[in-house]
């Protein structure tokens, strides 16, 4: 192997340690929404981010790597649609809060006492009914006036 590829292979190797605290999600993330693989707000900024972020890491880390071009261009792009899919979703996060979060409810829901569905239930939404949110967590909507409900059963007035 020559030192080229050497240099090459450790630059990698040090750039994808320091991103993976940043772009891996945890076991505890996995089953949140963490920006990166999900985003718990609607929008098309995160997949735009991805797609953006990908070509731009791709092109930058091809044009860093002087030698394996290739890797270069792989690591780049899977590190540049890592950013690009946080930043996006952080973007439909703070747009869904700048609307007030105004929801409607897709189905009846069970309205719950905490965000899951261990939690007890404490009252119920009918399918059409208007709601404010507050808050959420992972696939979880917290309403104005207490409760949780599944957000993969609510939309965007």
């Amino acid at each position: 192997m020559s030192k080229n590829k050497i240099t090459v292979a450790l630059a990698s190797a040090a750039m994808l340690a320091s991103l993976a605290p940043a772009a891996l999600p945890t076991a505890a993330m996995a089953q949140q929404a963490n920006g990166i693989t999900n985003c718990d707000a609607p929008g098309g900024r995160q997949r735009t981010g991805a797609i953006i972020g990908a070509l731009i890491g791709g092109v930058a880390g091809s044009q860093i790597s002087d030698n394996e071009r290739t890797l270069g261009a792989v690591v780049g792009a899977g590190a540049g649609a890592a950013a690009g899919s946080y930043i996006g979703c952080n973007q439909q996060r703070a747009r869904q809060a700048a609307r007030g979060g105004d929801y409607r409810a897709t189905s009846n829901l069970r309205i719950r006492s905490g965000p899951g569905t261990s939690y007890r239930q404490v009252g119920s939404l009918s399918a059409g009914q208007p709601f404010s949110a507050i808050g959420s967590q992972g696939e979880w909507v917290q309403i104005a006036g207490g409760g949780w409900v599944n957000a993969h059963y609510v939309t965007t007035n």
